[in-house]
């Protein structure tokens, strides 16, 4: 099946500095993707890539198997971006919405449209009399999504979409992602620092670390300097002064990942399995996994260094966890990721 929105071996750069270099990458029409990363990982860069607004440096960039140009009109219209700081134009809610419909000659039943384009992100008719400079942050990032939706692309791409918005601005945006996919079989992909919301709608999340899509979650983040050892390893001394051990790192200012799921949780006395690295720690807080409800995912301060373990809702209860509660966590050094400098 040919992707709607395809990446080949794409490297982009500023002032000569390599800002994205994303291998393969694809989306499928009526999909719904998550990008997760701290800022300055290249979220906003590859998603204006993707939206065609500028050209990378190198590689391929195809729309349903056809590469295209920036703002080519085989693309114009069919894909849509709305960036974190939204932009309005200076005249009535209405009139924005309209606009882009204007555009493309789209003008039948067009109260009808904005109306039903508001309604979306939870806004009533009435609010399309509202003037632009009347909006608070997250009634104009609501409005701009409406006048994106309005135009019922192919393929929606929004940045940080709920960074000023409040908890119902955001579940209302989660809600029309859905509706979008659902309605018209649009791909989404939405960026964010809130790996949890895009975990309640999203069907993968990838994460991105200095322009570089990284093979496993960004969690259990583990950062240098790190220092040699006995045998060939590394080590990093906790603020409790328990230590951390690893094989050799690409340098000793690396950081790595250490997946949830290679953590053993070791509650009470139980025997540890044979690993390079048993810490000691409380439970700090634990939650529901909102994507899977059999799911706990537990969160343990091992001097000042935090991990989430994720375990099932039969082994919680059978081990009797509570926050507050001390416990040991297993890992091997063999299951580390070592993520690029």
């Amino acid at each position: 099946m040919t992707a709607l929105l395809e990446m080949r071996h794409v490297i982009h750069r500023y002032n000569g500095r390599t800002v994205l270099d994303i291998p393969s990458f694809a989306v499928q029409a009526g999909s719904i993707t998550g990008l997760a990363g701290p800022n300055g990982s290249g979220k906003t860069t590859m998603l204006k890539l993707l939206s065609f607004i500028e050209p990378c440096a190198s590689g391929r960039i195809a729309f349903r198997g056809q590469p295209s140009a920036p703002f080519h009109e085989n693309i114009r219209y069919r894909i849509s971006l709305l960036l974190q700081t939204p932009y309005l134009l200076k005249r009535s809610v209405f009139d924005n919405i309209a606009y882009g419909l204007k555009l493309r000659d789209t003008t039948d039943h067009l109260p009808q449209k904005v109306e039903a384009a508001l309604g979306l992100v939870g806004l009533p008719a009435s609010f399309g009399r509202r003037q632009w400079h009347e909006l608070s942050g997250g009634e104009s990032q609501r409005v701009a999504l409406a006048a994106r939706l309005a135009l019922k692309p192919d393929c929606l791409l929004l940045d940080e979409p709920t960074a000023s918005a409040d908890l119902q601005s955001a579940e209302l945006i989660r809600q029309a992602i859905l509706v979008a996919r659902k309605e018209w079989n649009a791909a989404v992909i939405v960026s964010s620092h809130q790996h949890q919301w895009l975990q309640t709608f999203c069907d993968r999340i990838l994460d991105l670390h200095r322009g570089r899509i990284l093979p496993c979650p960004l969690q259990n983040l583990l950062t240098g300097p790190w220092h040699r050892g006995d045998n060939d390893n590394f080590t990093k001394i906790l603020a409790d002064s328990q230590i951390i051990i690893l094989s050799s790192p690409p340098s000793p200012e690396s950081s790595a990942v250490l997946p949830p799921a290679a953590i053993t949780l070791l509650a009470g006395e139980a025997a540890a399995r044979p690993s390079d690295n048993i810490l000691r720690g409380k439970i700090v807080s634990a939650s529901v996994r909102e994507d899977n409800d059999d799911q706990i995912s537990l969160h343990a301060l091992c001097g000042d260094q935090k991990f989430t373990v994720e375990l099932s809702q039969d082994a919680w209860q059978t081990m009797g966890l509570q926050p507050g509660q001390s416990v040991r966590i297993a890992f091997s050094s063999d299951d580390i990721v070592w993520l690029p400098n």
